[in-house]
């Protein structure tokens, strides 16, 4: 299992990974993609990131088409507060 991440820096970081996590859970309904989890992380006023986890072959699409800038092992979601 893995966690893709999208990073948000800035003084509107943490509405845009808001927004882009609606728009992500939108692309998994459209896609009729199972089993994904994803979730928004805020630290601090200017640092926030969207994170989507699920088993790698079911996030194939997801990392073709989204293009994730960063991935995380499951062994790492408890430092990076990802919860399934």
């Amino acid at each position: 299992m893995i966690a893709c991440v999208w990073d948000y820096y800035g003084s509107d970081a943490s509405g845009t990974a808001l927004h882009f996590e609606k728009h992500l859970k939108e692309f998994i309904q459209v896609k009729h993609i199972q089993n994904l989890k994803t979730g928004t992380q805020i630290n601090g006023n200017t640092q926030s990131f969207v994170w989507c986890a699920g088993k790698k072959e079911e996030l194939t699409v997801v990392i073709e088409v989204l293009k994730p800038k960063h991935y995380i092992p499951e062994n790492n979601f408890k430092e990076f507060g990802i919860t399934l």
